[in-house]
């Protein structure tokens, strides 16, 4: 219960992650960014405002996606929880 209590006082941040050296997700952002960095050079100013439109809209997505993955994972946790009740 006192998971829960932390989650509602804010002293869970669900949003903050950390970040390891090496790992898939650093290798994966670190080639996101190095390329993102080469093709907007190429890009025209109209081109280069559209492209941060489509990153708003993938920015929007994924905090879609990751609070309904949160979701899923707080019922998956109920349906366990209340098996061993």
């Amino acid at each position: 219960m006192r998971m829960i209590e932390d989650l509602f006082y804010g002293n869970i941040c669900t949003c903050e992650k950390s970040l390891t050296r090496g790992s898939e997700y650093s290798h994966l952002l670190e080639l996101t960014v190095k390329n993102e960095e080469k093709l907007y050079v190429l890009l025209s100013p109209q081109q280069k405002e559209d492209y941060e439109k489509v990153k708003d809209c993938i920015t929007d997505v994924n905090n879609i996606l990751e609070k309904e993955a949160f979701i899923d994972g707080f019922r998956l946790y109920q349906c366990c929880a209340s098996e061993y009740t």
